[in-house]
This record gives structure tokens, sequence and C-alpha cells, in this order.
């Protein structure tokens, strides 16, 4: 048996005290019972029930269907109108209040066992919403990612504080179906022919943009709706400013270095060959003696300066590549093919 507590706001003693007994007997306990509307709303500061059963019709200045109002704003608690009157005007009054049930007196017990057992698990069903939203939407605000959902209509389903802040909207206000301005508040109007295009193809976008003295990498990955209807589109703007700061100051560092390197592989090449000439023309023409063994270490040096030959060719790879590879992407950054001396023909052997 359930043992949800549920207070009780009826005017009439007697049938105060036939629902209280009908209520026990189905297993639920009686939080307590008042006469009026203004009596139930002081109680329930202190005394917090599961459901609301009301009267329309009360005694005191506000009737069941204003108190009921004021429980929903103020407590979130579920209510039930138990009333005789079942008028036009009375049910339209009530429905605003967004009651979870309605039963008629005379009641049936099954009936009203019935329709407290569904306001309960609808409230629990609501309750468990709300929350799943407020932990999506803390950790949607943990991530510094501007993040949004949209519908098919480019309408903003929800979205992320990050996100917010970006479009310059209010969440309570994009939540009634703003529509994106895509073309205002630093977003990307390329972004809307994007959605366009994976409506289209159904495969995720990934591409980067720059807003002003700001890098973006722009992801859409499309969340298909129920038997493919009613699709909806994830959008994240990731900030990749500081990456790309440091993409560049590493290509200028690096083309400098390896042109240093280049410079520096050049003049050890004349250093060391320029000398190793001499001693050969000394040893052809006096040290028969000590001849073998002198270009025995001669060929030493000469294979090391080879080496230092191959690295000037590396670096002349790597350092070409890099210009190529962006060149184009920064004009401003990409120096002038700066002619760095080749290690001669000199250098390719004494």
């Amino acid at each position: 048996m359930s043992q949800a507590s549920i207070f009780i706001v009826e005017d009439e003693l007697i049938e105060a005290e036939d629902i209280r007994q009908t209520l026990e007997k189905q297993g639920y306990t009686v939080a307590g019972s008042a006469r009026s509307g203004e009596s139930v709303l002081e109680l329930l500061t202190t005394i917090h029930p599961d459901l609301v059963l009301m009267d329309i019709h009360l005694a005191g200045i506000l009737d069941g269907i204003d108190t009921a109002g004021k429980i929903r704003n103020l407590y979130h608690l579920p209510v039930i109108f138990l009333t005789a009157y079942a008028d036009e005007i009375t049910l339209g009054r009530a429905k605003y209040t967004e009651p979870y049930g309605y039963v008629l007196k005379p009641f049936d017990e099954r009936e009203l066992h019935s329709a407290i057992e569904m306001a309960l698990y609808k409230h629990r069903m609501e309750e468990r919403s709300k929350e799943n939203e407020r932990t999506i939407r803390i950790l949607a605000n943990a991530i510094p990612d501007a993040v949004m959902l949209l519908d098919k209509d480019r309408n903003i389903i929800s979205q992320n504080d990050a996100m917010a802040r970006r479009l310059g909207l209010d969440y309570t206000r994009s939540q009634q179906g703003c529509a994106c301005p895509f073309d205002q508040n630093g977003m990307f109007p390329s972004l809307e022919l994007k959605i366009q295009e994976i409506t289209s193809s159904g495969r995720p976008i990934r591409f980067e943009e720059k807003s002003g003295n700001e890098w973006f990498e722009i992801s859409l990955i499309l969340i298909p709706g129920l038997e493919g209807r009613n699709p909806r589109i994830f959008v994240q703007f990731h900030d990749i400013t500081a990456y790309k700061r440091f993409e560049e100051q590493l290509k200028k560092e690096g083309i400098t270095r390896i042109e240093h390197n280049m410079e520096q592989f050049q003049i050890l090449n004349d250093q060391i060959r320029n000398p190793l000439q001499a001693i050969m023309g000394y040893v052809n023409l006096d040290c028969v003696h000590y001849r073998d063994r002198i270009l025995e270490q001669i060929g030493l040096i000469n294979n090391l300066v080879s080496r230092l030959d191959q690295g000037w060719v590396e670096s002349d790879k790597v350092r070409r590549f890099l210009l190529v590879r962006y060149r184009s992407a920064s004009d401003d950054f990409a120096p002038d093919d700066v002619s760095v001396p080749s290690p001669g023909e000199k250098s390719k052997g004494v």
C-alpha cells in the first residue's frame, strides 16, 4: 500500500472526515486538513505533504482554484480538485492552475485512488525530469565551450550560460522559440549554411572560423527525433585562439631557428674544410713518412663534415615545407624566401 501523505482542503467537516477515512483505508497518510485557502497556505510552511486534495468552494476569501495556483507557485505540490461543480466556467478557471486531476463528488473510492496514484506518478516523473534538466545544465555550464541545441528551424531549444553571453540572449527568453541570430553578436553568418548542410546530409560537421581576434572550432551534430521526426542540432563553439597564437609563434620561431642552424652548418663546413685542404697540401709535399696516418685522420674528419652537409640538407627541407605550408595561412607572418647559403661545391668532399 502507498504511504504517500495527503493534505485535505474541505470546508465541510463531515465530508472532510469521510475523505480522511477513505484515504487511510487505502493506505495513505493524512498530513492534515484545512477549511480555507488562507489556512492551508499557512500550514504548508511547516507541513510537507506529497499531494493536496482541494475542494473548489471554500470558506474564506480564496477559493480552491486561487489557492491551488498559489500552492503550485509557492510549494510545487500536485493538486487534485475534488468538487461537485463541473461547469465550463469553473473548469476553464481550474485548468490554468495545471491540476493533476479532477474528481467529482460524490466520488467513487477506486476513482479517487486511481486519480491520486496517477497524480503522484506524474509529479515524480516531472520532478525527475526537472532534476535531469538541472543536472544537464550544471554539466553544460561546467565546460567553457559555448553550446546550444536548435530545432530544424534554428530556434533555440536550450543553451548554456557561455552561449547566452555570446548571443546576448536571456536564457528564459531563449526557451520560448527565439531564433538564433547568426548574423550578429559575434556569431558567424556561415553557420546558417552549415546548419542547412547538416540537415540535408545528416553527417557531423566541424570547421574553424575567425571572429575578430578570436578563433573557434565549431562542431555541429544532428540528433534525430523519434521515428526521424523533429531533428535537433547540437552546436558547440570551442575557443582555439590560444592554440592558434601558439601555433603562429611556433612557426615563426621554428623557421628562424632552422635558418640559424643552416648558417652554422655552413660556417662549420668552411672552418673545417679550408684547413683540411691546407693540410692535404703539406702532406703531399713534406710528410711522406706520416702521409697514410694523416690521410686516415683527414678521412674521419671529412666524414664528420659530410654529416654536417646532410644536416643542412634536411634542415632546408623542413624550412621549405614550413614556408609552403604556412605562407598562405598567414601572409603577415611568412617571411620572404630568405636566401641561406648552401654548403657549396666544396662541401662535397676535400
